[in-house]
């Protein structure tokens, strides 16, 4: 039996959603919405011209992603940097990656390390530009070639979840006092360390720059005290 095909006000109206939750979704990712700011959704209606229907339902996306806290009557606001949410997912990278780095190191061809020269080409060229959101997609792309070099498809696939996870803290990152630049020098070392086959170099120099991250992203969230959010998982935030 074949599928009735959608009508085209369906389709539209999946179209208007998509279309505001990837717009939104930048916003947040890019900073341009910045923790703590509440979504006024009137507003937004009338500043993307769409109806509060596809707004909400792009809103609900983005609360699944904790990208925005939404309570019922209250307005939206954008998820404040959460303290917790940094530390589980940058430790839990830090083990993951500097092992894949490790064993990337180990196995990654020629062309690979031309591939990661490449990358931090266009890394460089991004940060002499001040282009952040290219430079944090480019970041994705280096670490991603060393990973996927060794070869253990579930703790990649593992890793990619928790760096789309990550994202929105990646590109604060790169963005918040000089972040780029510091991640540009992080990633010559280990590319250097990779071309001499230091194994253990790389994963060491991968878990550093893990945990630089996140302890740059603690301060950021205390700095900006937008407020930091502790869940109620959290024992201190039961204090």
């Amino acid at each position: 039996m074949t599928a009735e095909p959608m009508n085209r006000d369906a389709l539209e109206y999946r179209t208007k959603v998509d279309a505001t939750y990837e717009l939104l979704r930048g916003r947040i990712l890019s900073g341009r919405l910045k923790p703590g700011e509440k979504l006024d959704q009137s507003l937004l209606a009338t500043q993307m011209r769409v109806s509060r229907t596809p707004l909400r339902q792009a809103l609900l996306r983005l609360a699944a992603e904790r990208l925005i806290e939404t309570e019922p009557h209250r307005s939206a606001i954008v998820a404040p940097l959460s303290l917790i949410e940094i530390e589980d997912l940058y430790e839990s990278r830090r083990v993951l990656e500097s092992m894949l780095a490790g064993v990337g190191t180990e196995r990654i061809s020629e062309r690979g390390l031309n591939q990661l020269r490449r990358v931090l080409d266009m890394q460089e060229t991004a940060v002499k530009s001040g282009n952040p959101d290219r430079f944090a997609d480019l970041d994705r792309e280096f670490h991603f070639v060393l990973y996927r070099a060794a070869g253990y498809a579930r703790a990649f696939d593992i890793t990619q979840t928790l760096r789309d996870a990550s994202e929105r803290y990646v590109r604060f990152y790169t963005v918040y006092k000089g972040g780029a630049a510091d991640s540009l020098g992080d990633h010559r070392r280990i590319l250097q360390l990779c071309v001499g086959r230091d194994v253990q170099g790389v994963r060491d120099e991968v878990e550093r720059h893990i945990v630089h991250g996140m302890e740059t992203l603690r301060h950021a969230a205390g700095e900006l005290n937008a407020p930091v959010a502790r869940t109620e998982s959290d024992p201190k935030a039961r204090d």
